[in-house]
């Protein structure tokens, strides 16, 4: 049998393509549909609604469909070179509304149309990524190791489709950028998943039956404290992303490229504190440590409120990182466990049903973001750029703190929730 993804880095190298393109789009998607295109907030906030209605359908779909293909290239490649050109084409389409649109109801459903394609191709690519993940790796420690690998390289995307983009842009504008990053994506998706070479012996399981694994997610009571913890983390990490140039031009007084040196603080160094938590979950295990860093990532966020200079923002970044870089080193683990708990009890193999149903939920998350806008909308009277209200700096703060404190506390909430027979290490 051939070893799937016998060498980590290529395999990894996916991630660093998928984080390049998709968290530019993530982080500037509404600060540049709404501060440069003045397309109001609410209308944005509407789009989302849309987005989360048909998110209730194409997850769960993607990941039956992936956990049911059988052909001799493996269940997931077929999926990921399909996905992958159309997610990058989309997303570089996304940053490109024709300017005949105006800021009105046009440019609106533009923004909903391929706020949607991009994620419907986003989620299929996504899903069947990380699929692999427990399939390809089947030592524990192996499969720790390959995802510091992967994870270290989603913050140096991170780094570029975040703290880069504004200096970037600076010079060629968001659409070029948009080329730009798109390209280098392709690039490194496509090389990375061409390298994949599945494990024959799992395309040769029973092909699970839809009921059967709606009913195991349904009845799995992980699988709902693990997927609650997560939805309210992505709400926050949603809110981060999309707060960051909020907060620099309107908490801070700054121009633009005053995010680079932000979101830089936060991702730098998250980097090496990537490599400390993995110590701490080989020590303690992922469970507990993935707890730990819910709450150090909400307590982290207290320093940010009162931050008033770029300095103190980015001191108070550094802390954000720490968070961030501990939560990202836990959350495939966790989810991979849950994975093997129910391929033990049943014989069946369905990775993508498993990843896809916990995306679901945490993609309904896109309905907090939702009240989030429509709220600094109705206390701040925060409509667009050229209408910011007449408080944008404390709605740029409540956006970027005092919401996700909440969502956090939340999340680790549900976190203590979660029971397993055995921690991983």
């Amino acid at each position: 049998m051939a070893r799937a993804y016998n060498r980590p880095w290529r395999y990894a190298l996916a991630m660093l393509g998928m984080s390049v393109a998709g968290y530019m789009y993530q982080t500037y998607g509404t600060y540049y549909y709404t501060d440069k295109l003045y397309l109001p907030l609410s209308a944005i906030a509407v789009g989302n609604v849309f987005f989360t209605i048909w998110d209730a359908f194409n997850d769960p779909i993607t990941g039956v469909l992936s956990d049911r293909t059988r052909t001799r290239w493996g269940r997931r490649k077929p999926w990921l070179m399909a996905a992958i050109p159309l997610f990058t084409l989309f997303s570089i389409l996304f940053f490109s509304p024709p300017a005949s649109l105006g800021s009105g109801a046009a440019l609106a459903v533009y923004f909903t149309v391929f706020l949607m394609l991009t994620e419907t191709a986003g989620t299929i690519a996504n899903v069947n990524y990380h699929s692999l993940l427990p399939e390809l790796f089947r030592d524990v420690g192996e499969r720790n190791r390959a995802n510091a690998i992967r994870q270290a390289l989603q913050l140096v995307g991170m780094i570029v489709g975040v703290s880069l983009v504004p200096l970037i842009a600076s010079a060629l504008d968001y659409r070029l950028t948009a080329v730009l990053l798109g390209a280098a994506s392709l690039a490194l998706l496509l090389y990375s998943i061409l390298g994949c070479k599945e494990r024959l012996d799992f395309s040769q399981t029973p092909q699970p039956r839809l009921a059967d694994s709606l009913k195991a997610l349904a009845v799995n009571r992980n699988f709902w404290f693990v997927s609650v913890s997560h939805f309210f983390y992505q709400a926050t990490s949603g809110l981060l992303l999309a707060g960051i140039p909020f907060f620099i031009k309107y908490a801070l007084g700054l121009p633009d490229s005053g995010a680079t040196f932000l979101s830089a603080a936060v991702f730098v160094t998250a980097i090496p504190a990537m490599w400390v938590w993995y110590k701490i979950i080989n020590r303690i295990g992922a469970l507990k440590t993935w707890r730990a860093a819910l709450i150090w990532l909400g307590v982290s966020l207290i320093p940010m409120y009162f931050a008033s200079a770029l300095v103190t923002a980015c001191l108070a970044g550094t802390m954000l990182g720490i968070g961030i870089a501990g939560i990202t080193a836990n959350l495939d683990m966790i989810n991979s466990e849950l994975i093997e708990s129910d391929a033990e009890r049943h014989g069946v193999r369905r990775e993508a049903t498993f990843f896809a149903g916990i995306s679901f939920v945490t993609r309904i998350s896109g309905v907090i973001r939702t009240g989030v806008f429509l709220m600094l909308s109705s206390l701040f009277g925060f409509v667009s750029g050229e209408n910011p209200g007449d408080a944008p700096g404390t709605a740029a703060r409540y956006m970027m703190t005092v919401f996700p404190i909440i969502l956090m506390a939340l999340s680790a909430a549900a976190s203590f929730m979660v029971r397993f027979d055995k921690d991983i290490s």
